[in-house]
């Protein structure tokens, strides 16, 4: 009984370990990442064995990502030392028997966390904990999507629509004067609809209000025309 000792401070150590590991995750995720590439970027730079070139590129370009890996690789190291310490004192003890329970135990209890976690019910209601917590933090907080459109200077959306003097009508944007000043068109109103994403062989038709985004010197010199 004495030697159970040794698996409580290696249970709550893997435990955490891979509790920091989902937060990781998600906070990959909330960064841009999808879900398997954040998970194991976060499980390699917990567990130190590192990334491929072109995921090594993607964490050093964003200062977020950067610190959420050089947080895990701390975390790690700390872990596995807290884990080799445990063992080698109960390897110490000379007793083979305990020792290989103890390790059953171990593997055990993180077969039944693993599974726990892999549940839909309880891993989406972890993500979404973890999500509203971190959307509370700065580095997280979403940004309006005005905002977001507004951070290069000069640049904003406006809306363009089209009358029957304009020189792009029934020409495809990809030919139009808007392609050749860079502005992006998000979305075509008409009276029928709306296109959300127009392609680049959508043409423009009379009275189309074409909602655009680029440099704002761009769109009113295509206005003033």
């Amino acid at each position: 009984m004495g030697n159970l000792i040794f698996v409580i401070p290696v249970i709550l150590v893997i435990a955490i370990s891979i509790f920091v590991v989902k937060i990781a995750t998600v906070a990959l995720k909330m960064t841009g990442l999808d879900e398997k590439r954040a998970y194991f970027q976060a499980l390699s730079a917990f567990t130190g064995t590192g990334f491929t070139t072109k995921d090594s590129e993607l964490v050093i370009e964003n200062d977020i990502r950067r610190k959420i890996i050089i947080f895990l690789m701390v975390l790690g190291n700390a872990g596995l030392i807290t884990v080799i310490t445990t063992l080698v004192i109960s390897f110490g003890r000379g007793n083979i028997a305990p020792l290989l329970i103890n390790v059953a135990i171990v593997l055990l209890l993180i077969l039944i966390l693993f599974k726990l976690l892999a549940h839909k019910g309880v891993a989406k209601f972890l993500n979404d904990k973890i999500e509203s917590r971190l959307q509370k933090r700065p580095p997280f907080r979403k940004r309006p999507v005005e905002e977001v459109l507004r951070i290069a200077k000069n640049y904003g959306i406006a809306e363009v629509t089209i009358r029957d003097n304009c020189r792009d009508l029934g020409k495809a944007l990809n030919e139009s004067s808007f392609r050749e000043n860079d502005i992006l068109i998000l979305a075509i109103e008409r009276k029928d609809g709306v296109i959300p994403t127009p392609k680049a062989t959508d043409r423009i038709l009379l009275n189309d209000t074409l909602i655009c985004y680029g440099k704002l010197s761009n769109i009113e010199k295509i206005i003033s025309k």
